[in-house]
């Protein structure tokens, strides 16, 4: 095995290798792949971002790789990261089939030599899958430190049999009122239409309709919509454009296809489907028109040949999603160490997070209740 680090603008001559690993790893993340990556990288990252691999050396195919970079772990304390976020908040790394532990250390061990350091962080890794349970074994085999901070469950929902009982968990009550929202929309002389695309130029031509539709509302309002930025919407259209061209893109639409009522966008990893973006005509949120397309695309996953689950990638107890996608996708931050220095350092960036999470949760239960003070 031999490691290999290169920046974004030197990805070219490791395509073929750096795609091959993505369509092929043991747990799918479409936000390690060069199709994300790239884009975001050239748009919409400003920091010193390094593609860590390792290579078989018989073949020079790609064993694992993780993109990283020097970030805060919450608010003051500098740590090397995974580099996964709001646009892609899964940093599960990219791992062969083939890889075990030693894979995983030379990764590291390459890494504590190009940032000078050896405690780095992984947020948002699935603990519910194999690449967690290797780090387990990097701990056990390396001499590594692995603990996990920041736990928590955002909604999901599986394939199948349960798949089919989640959707059946709405309830009655709540099915029934999504029924009575959507005829009385159709009285208001809107189409209560669904309609889902993945053809790729139909899917770029939805696209641009869905960067319309949410910059009219909250997020447009607060410059936090893809089309508020000219880089946003640059990185945002290539992206979906690649994965498109491969047929990992499907739009899902409630209305005309001209005046939509609400869009949601899913990548699909192999058998697994991503939520990655909603919006919906805040004129009509009366008729919670973004939920009934949040749950047509769960009916529309369960349909679908050879899936297997789907990831909301939504906040923790999202009050539009988790009541519909009854499903639980666990996840945590990795804090991985090594040495009597690592382990300290690791031990203040759990405590730096831990404070960062405690001030974001004040800051949210301030902003609820002075937004109930005006209304």
């Amino acid at each position: 095995m031999t490691p290999l680090v290169f920046r974004a603008a030197e990805a070219g001559a490791h395509l073929p290798h750096w795609r091959a690993l993505a369509e092929t790893a043991v747990e799918p993340n479409p936000f390690f792949g060069p199709d994300f990556l790239l884009p975001y990288l050239a748009h919409m990252e400003a920091g010193d971002v390094r593609v860590l691999a390792v290579r078989d050396a018989a073949d020079g195919s790609f064993l694992a790789l993780v993109p990283f970079l020097r970030r805060r772990a919450g608010l003051a304390v500098p740590v090397v990261s995974a580099c996964a976020g709001d646009y892609g908040p899964l940093g599960t790394p990219l791992l062969a089939p083939s890889a075990d532990s030693a894979v995983l250390s030379l990764l590291l061990d390459t890494a504590a030599r190009e940032f000078g350091t050896r405690t780095f962080l992984v947020p948002y890794l699935r603990t519910d899958g194999p690449v967690s349970e290797l780090f387990d074994d990097l701990a056990e085999d390396a001499g590594w430190q692995v603990t996990r901070t920041a736990r928590a469950v955002r909604a999901g929902h599986a394939a199948g049999p349960t798949g089919e009982e989640q959707f059946r968990l709405i309830g009655t009550r709540r099915r029934k009122e999504l029924d009575r929202q959507l005829r009385r929309l159709e009285e208001t002389n809107v189409s209560a239409r669904f309609d889902s695309l993945s053809e790729p130029a139909a899917v770029e031509a939805a696209f641009e309709r869905f960067l319309s539709l949410e910059a009219s509302g909250w997020k447009g309002k607060r410059g936090t919509a893809l089309a508020s930025s000219p880089e946003r919407a640059a990185f945002a259209r290539a992206f979906i454009a690649s994965l498109a061209a491969r047929g990992q893109v499907r739009i899902d639409t409630l209305g005309e296809s001209d005046t939509p009522a609400a869009m949601l966008v899913t990548v699909r990893d192999r058998d697994r489907v991503f939520s990655w973006k909603i919006a919906y005509d805040e004129q009509l949120a009366r008729f919670s028109p973004g939920a009934q397309v949040a749950r047509q695309a769960m009916r529309r996953n369960l349909d679908e040949a050879g899936f297997s689950d789907a990831d909301s990638l939504a906040i923790p107890d999202h009050p539009m999603i988790a009541p519909l996608w009854r499903g639980s996708v666990p996840f945590a931050t990795l804090v991985v160490s090594k040495g009597p220095r690592g382990a300290l350092h690791g031990a203040l960036a759990r405590l730096d997070i831990a404070a960062n999470r405690r001030l974001r949760k004040l800051a949210r239960t301030v902003l609820a209740r002075l937004r109930k003070g005006r209304d």
